[in-house]
């Protein structure tokens, strides 16, 4: 069957949505009838205690997880309705541990992510969608060096250009600055604000709040499988809140000259 390409859609349009999604895994419930909209033109960032289902979410939304109640919608139709290589067109994911078992340059696997052009006429574009992922996720480096060899924060941005490379107007990134110093935590942040300015869409899972209140243009808090709340960094990161769903005493001000919130935890003597 002919692949069928996506059509760029224009900002503000439902890209992608979970609707009413539970799973449970292990006996566990993870998620809990969540349902969450992704927009184009906007950053959404999914944050929560440890174990609230947020990289849960990312797997149901990118197809990876199948949801035991509930829907996913990608480019407005049904997730069943792409084939594999349609859905990878339409969205790229960078999963929070790259495995690889086999010493392929770093080059080569940022190369990957260009597959699900191969045979269509955007296979044109391989070489300079490749350089331009490796240049933005600061990689050029070791291009020619074998990823295992790698640190920690250096694969994670070589998992950032490969999905990066991949040319999607959806961009779904778990914990993509867990392993990162301040500068590239960011950069990749940057990098999401700019892609969304330029239309495209990205999820991104983070634990750092004030990354989040910083750059996103929704926030969606979950706590314990459910969606605690969801709007704008500021309308969500209160103290209220976040004292509630993480259990600590939090400090919620706003930045002298964005405004946007800054969270301050709690480090009274009184807590230790």
């Amino acid at each position: 069957m002919r692949r069928r390409l996506p059509d760029r859609l224009d900002a503000g349009t439902t890209i992608a949505a979970a609707h009413d999604i539970s799973v449970t895994l292990g006996g566990t419930q993870i998620l809990d009838q969540v349902t969450l909209p992704v927009r184009t033109g906007e950053v959404v960032a999914l944050v929560g205690p440890n174990g609230a289902g947020k990289s849960t979410l990312l797997g149901v939304l990118s197809g990876d997880l199948a949801p035991d109640e509930g829907a996913v919608e990608l480019h407005g139709e049904p997730l069943s309705h792409w084939s594999p290589v349609e859905a990878a067109m339409r969205r790229a994911v960078m999963v929070q541990q790259a495995t690889i078992s086999f010493p392929f340059p770093v080059g080569q696997i940022v190369a990957m992510g260009r597959s699900p052009w191969d045979r269509t006429e955007r296979a044109d574009r391989d070489a300079d969608a490749i350089r331009t992922a490796l240049e933005r996720a600061d990689a050029e480096a070791f291009t020619d060096r074998v990823f295992n060899s790698l640190s920690g924060g250096e694969r994670a941005r070589v998992s950032l250009a490969r999905a990066l490379a991949q040319e999607t107007q959806l961009l779904l990134l778990d914990e993509p600055t867990a392993a990162l110093d301040l500068h590239h935590q960011e950069d990749v942040l940057q990098l999401a604000r700019q892609r969304a300015a330029d239309g495209d869409a990205v999820v991104i899972v983070l634990h750092d709040l004030n990354l989040a209140a910083g750059y996103a243009d929704r926030v969606a808090v979950l706590s314990r499988g459910r969606l605690a709340a969801y709007g704008s960094p500021a309308d969500v990161l209160t103290a209220e809140l976040v004292t509630d769903v993480y259990q600590h005493q939090v400090e919620v001000w706003p930045h002298p000259m964005t405004g946007a919130p800054i969270i301050l935890p709690d480090r009274s003597p009184a807590r230790r």
